[in-house]
């Protein structure tokens, strides 16, 4: 069995220490302590894999190649060019396949772009409505990125006094590009009101997770509870979802709380019993006769593998 343990990934990692374990690698630049850094493209290959968990900064990466990018409840693969803009409020790793460039990438705090723009980056829309800001880039999106790369990396390692204006500046360019293209896991189509339900329904079970052994909130783990919450029959909402998903409410409640289960037995130190009491079970048992109806595993097992 691999011995090694990971930060829970309900541990937000903090600007300071990502920025300062960082700057122990070789290749990596910083333009400054100004709640702004750059990592040149030499210090992001080859890497270990960070841990799934959320930040308390905003990380934009620029890559090409093969990787499945795990942000919040969904795992998108994405090979060839790719812009991904991540927020403090979703737990997030990426996972590589086939490495071939890393234009490299920056990271910043809310409060490097708020006190210069006056009004908060989360009101912005790409951190609004559950976006996931993750863009496949065609050879004329990638040259633009790439530009907009290029230019907030010659900024960071000029002396230029007012050199942080502009790279706020840029920054800001950068999203708005970013806001005119479409996500890779997001399809436009009108919403109806069955689907605004289901919808909701989907959000208020996501916003569950990651779950917080230090909060005693209860989870809502039945079709029953969401459907009090969502004031509807629970009859009405099973019919609904599995009409617009093809799956009961039933059926997607299992299936998160399953996933929930495998990323913290794959991303976590937690023992198996605190998965499962966190996860709402009573009991050790309870929660090993519902992983392994669902997986025919053992959680043991899966940990093990």
């Amino acid at each position: 069995m691999d011995t090694k343990t990971y930060p829970l990934i309900n541990t937000v990692e903090d600007y300071h220490d990502f920025k300062i374990k960082k700057l122990n690698s070789k290749g990596i630049m910083t333009a400054s302590s100004h709640q702004f850094c750059f990592f040149t493209s030499e210090a992001c290959l080859h890497q270990d894999a960070i841990p799934y968990r959320k930040r308390d900064f905003f990380k934009v990466t620029y890559l090409r190649g093969d990787y499945i990018v795990h942000y919040g409840d969904e795992s998108i693969r994405m090979k060839g060019a790719s812009l991904s803009i991540f927020s403090p409020a979703v737990s997030y790793t990426i996972e590589t396949i086939e490495e071939e460039y890393s234009a490299g990438y920056f990271i910043f705090t809310d409060y490097f772009y708020n006190d210069f723009f006056k009004s908060p980056i989360t009101q912005f829309p790409l951190f609004k409505n559950g976006i996931k800001t993750i863009y496949a880039l065609d050879a004329e999106k990638e040259m633009r990125t790439r530009d907009l790369f290029n230019k907030i990396q010659d900024l960071a390692k000029s002396d230029y006094p007012y050199r942080f204006d502009l790279i706020r500046n840029t920054i800001n360019e950068l999203l708005h590009y970013a806001n005119t293209l479409t996500p890779s896991a997001e399809q436009a189509h009108s919403i109806s009101a069955k689907e605004r339900l289901v919808n909701v329904f989907s959000e208020m079970l996501e916003n569950q997770f990651p779950v917080d052994p230090h909060n005693d909130t209860q989870l809502l783990r039945t079709a029953g509870d969401f459907a009090d919450q969502l004031h509807v029959h629970v009859n009405y909402l099973n019919r609904v979802t599995k009409e617009i998903t093809g799956k009961t409410s039933r059926d997607q409640i299992y299936e998160r709380f399953l996933k929930e289960s495998m990323i913290l037995l794959n991303h976590s130190n937690w023992s198996i019993a605190e998965i499962a009491y966190s996860l709402g079970y009573k009991d050790v048992s309870h929660f090993n006769h519902f992983f392994k109806k669902m997986t025919n595993t053992r959680p043991s097992d899966y940990r093990k593998r």
